[in-house]
């Protein structure tokens, strides 16, 4: 079979009409476990009683199941409860209704907060113990350690893995077709299901996700220099 490199534009165009949704997929999810990482973080630095071994449990468990595991078991648990718990509070909200990529960002979010929570527990570990006794000596409460000891610190040194989790986040959301979102993977093989030509599709797709893993990784190093070149003048 020729390759129709005709049909692989068409491919292509169909898949970036789908570019917003994985974008959404990806970004979403990672500011969300990037809450919740942060303070599961946090809570296991500090060994918090009862929460951190609780927490310690959630990480190894979550560390532990496939995406498209999770994606599932989060569309099965949407579609039998949702009705059920709307009407017990008498809102209208139905399964129906919902949109699915909510059920997706639910499950990657899920994904993200287990590697995350471990990325920020390792940079929380990396910061040297006098930094916060040093704080303490001063007089700083726990809230103005936390906003201008630990924060200004460990989010660039996590900066490289929370870009890796970006990029894994991004490549994740090819999954969500399982819970019936449409991604810019499931919108060229869409497009290929009119002639079969789905190695035409697989090589449009694979341009795009190369692209965007591209320039994620180049604004990324982009602001490590500014941020390395900035560090410098404060240090001059």
């Amino acid at each position: 079979m020729d390759f129709d490199v005709a049909f692989m534009l068409q491919a292509f165009l169909a898949a970036l009409h789908y570019l917003p949704t994985t974008l959404l997929l990806g970004f979403l999810p990672l500011l969300f476990g990037s809450v919740f990482g942060f303070g599961i973080a946090l809570i296991r630095f500090y060994q918090v009683p009862v929460l951190s071994p609780l927490f310690k449990w959630f990480v190894a468990i979550f560390k532990a199941i496939p995406v498209v595991l999770i994606l599932l078991v989060s569309y099965l648990l949407f579609s039998d409860s949702l009705d059920r718990l709307a009407a017990s509070l008498s809102l209208q909200i139905r399964f129906s209704d919902l949109d699915r990529r909510w059920i997706a960002i639910f499950a990657l979010t899920l994904y993200a907060v287990s590697g995350l929570s471990e990325i920020f527990r390792s940079s929380l570990a990396s910061i040297p113990k006098g930094q916060f006794d040093a704080a303490l000596s001063v007089g700083f409460t726990s809230k103005q350690i936390l906003r201008r000891v630990i924060i200004p610190q460990v989010f660039p040194i996590a900066l490289p893995l929370l870009n890796n989790m970006l990029i894994s986040l991004i490549k994740a959301s090819s999954l969500v077709s399982m819970v019936s979102v449409v991604d810019i993977l499931n919108g060229a093989l869409i497009k290929a299901n009119v002639n079969y030509r789905y190695l035409e599709a697989y090589i449009a797709v694979a341009l795009i996700y190369w692209a965007l893993c591209a320039s994620i990784e180049a604004i990324t190093a982009l602001y490590e220099k500014y941020g390395h070149k900035n560090k410098r003048r404060r240090l001059a």
